[in-house]
């Protein structure tokens, strides 16, 4: 695999914002698309070339060298190209010949650069493209091979553009706006897909800069580049962001978002995601269904959020906003089939539709559905649906054979014993392949929905409204489980010597304690690995973090080791199977990992020649270097003071690949014999000597970081600033984009991970983090020694 491949579409390990016309009125003031775009017509190949359009301004030359950095590829702008092939700008060639001309000239270049650029090429074309019929065509044809997507940007800031820029001479017989309402729906008739790249503050190109981008831009640009490459993994299957859905499995929880304006959630979108799996976005409760707002509500929400969307357009009768759509009526059915389909457009990952709606809208969103999973509902607000009737049975079964993959049914209570007869009819219909989310709504219906397994809705108090009566917090589900005894309490524990001020009791117990979780943390400090094995056998032990000197010895206790930590040669998480027995694993190189690829600009993508430098061959090195071959670095430079160690570890982790060149350095004071100089530094040594608060030198200098820019991680957290950070922030404040880590931010995303495997949920990690730094901060001003 291509390193850059490797590294952009990543597969799992384990496997190998507010543009447009708003209005009122949920009816959409334009007609539906003359040619619907097949949104999973065909399995685009990963090779495939990536074509972008939209109006000038949007930013696709922009966004189009960031994707070609990043995977590559050959960037072909057809403006650029018609000037190239023209000899002259084009704003001198429409004044010397006319639009009509130019459009005429542009529509030949087109019909060359698609067809003969099929794979490993990211095209950009020019703002007007679509105003031909004959190039509407071509880029029609091109989606059936490979994905065509529509760029937006906020339509204020795009006209303010145009109107400075001397590129093009005015609008023929129209003003920019007049030509971006116009040929809004032209582009959205070629699209295979919508991404909305939602404007930065990106600092200004200092005088005499040649190249589109400068290194500290892609850095103002990084959550533009995370945006669009969320959407093109999910395009070819790599992440879909798919939840586990079994009734035996995790359980997992969905949120509606009932705000008018995603925007308002903004501030509350971190409390409100406490414990949950899945936001649905309510599109009938927005203040407007126009297509240009929609894009914009669930890109702000993408940008925000790394959960995935089910897209939610909930009618009258089925407990909704949006008007109920009667088969008879033409136009109605149209826009509302529409409306599915701009979702696909949006790659959205789940979609609702509604078993009621017109049967020709249903099978036409799943025919088209691409990677999007659709969930069916039924939604009985009449309260006339009985679970144990044969009716019920017919319409799980009717449901399934429309082949959505999760049906959704939704009765209403009128005592307790409604809820046992819909946990009747759940493990009646358990066997099926398709998974069943089934809750009664009301006071009564409560209980259903904490013992629902699959996407439970719940609520929040924050949240402007509930999305329907008798909805209870995730926190409120976490109690009912563990008072009925479907949650038992866990006991968990960091192992090692000497660990009296380890900051991992602080994470969990915070972590548990903030998500209604009835598990402890506690610090288990034994003489020998030995001891522990009493610990382990608890029935009651849910899990541990191991630190120094246990980290290896512990290895022999476990029944299952994982592939990642058998590689790294150390565990630093031990969880209790269920059934029995101990799983073991290494969440430190997935810490590492995540900072690398957070920290890392567009600019600094990592290629075949992209350099990294350790310090340090100790334990937390194995991890280090098997973080940086996942991501896909294979030059690697370590220093250590002895010598010889660092050499068996090269040895050692060279076996992994045969491209991989792990290289000993002697010493760091001097210039280092690394070209290009490293864009990764990564410090696995402590920052300051154990008897001493002074910062240790071990000879880096500020001369040995990339002019480049990269990223800094200090792994040790007994101080905040060391001499690798300082260097780095040094260099930043030369104006080059070096992305800072502290060791802290470490500890913190290892400590998440950790989470994740024990209970499945993610942490609440801006309240964790919060409260980790309270405590730290709190024991260096008591001047406590280095923590573990």
């Amino acid at each position: 695999m291509n390193v850059r491949d490797l590294v952009n579409f990543e597969t799992p390990p384990e496997s190998s914002p507010l543009g447009g016309q708003s209005s009122s009125n949920h009816m959409l003031s334009i007609p539906p698309s003359r040619a619907p775009s097949p949104t999973n017509a065909p399995t685009f190949s990963r090779r495939a070339s990536i074509v972008l359009i939209g109006m000038r301004g949007v930013g696709k030359t922009t966004l189009g060298t960031i994707a070609s950095k990043a995977l590559g590829w050959e960037l072909l702008d057809t403006d650029l190209i018609f000037e190239q092939q023209q000899g002259v700008p084009i704003a001198k060639f429409i004044s010397t010949y006319g639009w009509e001309e130019f459009r005429k000239v542009e529509s030949k270049h087109l019909e060359t650069i698609l067809p003969n650029n099929l794979t490993g090429k990211v095209i950009a074309c020019g703002g007007g493209v679509v105003e031909l019929e004959r190039n509407r065509a071509i880029l029609q044809r091109f989606r059936d091979h490979g994905p065509v997507i529509h760029v937006l940007r906020e339509k204020d800031a795009v006209l303010a553009y145009l109107r400075d820029s001397p590129q093009y001479p005015p609008f023929l017989h129209e003003t920019a706006k007049e030509a971006w309402d116009r040929r809004e729906q032209l582009f959205r008739d070629c699209c295979s897909f919508e991404f909305v790249s939602l404007t930065m503050p990106v600092p200004p190109a200092p005088k005499g800069f040649k190249d589109i981008i400068t290194p500290d831009q892609t850095f103002a640009l990084k959550p533009v580049e995370e945006d669009f490459f969320r959407l093109l993994r999910f395009i070819h299957g790599v992440d879909t962001k798919k939840v586990t859905l079994s009734p035996r499995g995790p359980r997992s929880y969905s949120l509606s978002l009932t705000f008018e304006d995603v925007r308002q959630a903004i501030p509350v979108l971190d409390e409100l995601s406490t414990g949950i799996d899945l936001w649905e976005l309510r599109v009938d409760l927005l203040s407007s269904c126009e297509p240009t707002f929609l894009a914009f509500q669930i890109a702000i929400l993408r940008h925000h959020s790394p959960l995935p969307i089910l897209f939610t357009l909930r009618t009258v009768s089925q407990g909704g906003r949006y008007p109920d759509v009667s088969p008879q009526n033409e136009k109605a059915v149209k826009i509302q089939a529409w409306l599915h389909h701009h979702a696909l457009r949006l790659g959205v990952e789940y979609i609702d539709l509604e078993v009621v709606m017109p049967e020709s809208t249903f099978t036409s969103v799943v025919e088209k559905k691409g990677n999007t999973i659709v969930m069916g509902s039924y939604n009985d607000w009449a309260g006339t649906l009985n679970w144990a009737s044969p009716q019920t049975r017919h319409l799980f079964e009717k449901m399934t054979q429309l082949h959505v993959d999760i049906v959704k049914i939704v009765g209403a209570a009128k005592s307790f014993e409604d809820n046992m007869a819909l946990r009747q009819f759940a493990g009646l219909v358990e066997r099926s392949s398709t998974p069943l989310l089934a809750i009664n709504v009301g006071p009564e219906g409560k209980i259903s929905r904490a013992l629902n397994p699959i996407l439970s809705p719940v609520s929040h108090p924050l949240l402007p409204r509930a999305a329907g009566p008798g909805q209870i917090s995730f926190y409120e589900t976490q109690s009912i489980l563990y008072l009925t005894g479907l949650l038992p309490a866990k006991k968990y524990y960091v192992f090692g010597r000497p660990i009296g001020h380890s900051m991992s009791p602080t994470i969990h117990n915070t972590a548990f304690s903030y998500l209604g979780l009835p598990h402890s943390y506690s610090i288990k400090e034994t003489a020998t690995v030995g001891e522990l094995k009493e610990v382990m056998l608890d029935p009651n032990f849910g899990g541990a973090s191991v630190t120094i000197p246990y980290k290896v010895e512990i290895m022999p206790y476990m029944q299952h080791i994982s592939r990642h930590a058998r590689v790294i040669g150390a565990v630093n998480t031990v969880t209790s199977i269920p059934g029995g027995g101990l799983s073991g694993d290494n969440t430190d190189w997935r810490a590492i990992k995540s900072c690398l690829t957070r920290s890392l600009t567009p600019a600094n993508v990592v290629t075949s020649s992209t350099t990294a430098l350790v310090l340090g061959a100790g334990g937390t090195c194995r991890a280090t270097l098997y973080a940086l071959h996942q991501i896909g670095v294979i030059n690697i430079f370590i220093w250590n003071r002895t010598r010889r160690r660092a050499e068996l570890l090269a040895e050692e982790f060279s076996k992994l690949d045969p491209l991989l060149r792990i290289r000993v350095l002697d010493r760091l004071d001097v210039q280092l014999p690394i070209r290009p100089l490293p864009t990764m530094i990564i410090s696995t040594i402590p920052a300051a000597a154990p008897t001493s608060s002074e910062l240790i030198d071990v000879g880096l200098r500020i001369e040995h970081l990339s002019d480049a820019g990269g990223v800094a991680i200090e792994l040790g957290y007994e101080r905040r600033i060391t001499r690798l950070l300082s260097l780095a922030q040094e260099k930043r404040d030369q104006g080059i984009a070096w992305a800072v880590v502290e060791g802290i931010e470490i500890l913190l995303e290892q400590g998440y991970e950790q989470f994740k495997i024990w209970t499945g949920r993610r942490a609440p990690a801006r309240k964790v983090q919060e409260k980790v730094l309270e405590v730290y901060e709190q024991r260096r001003g008591l001047q406590s020694p280095p923590m573990q």
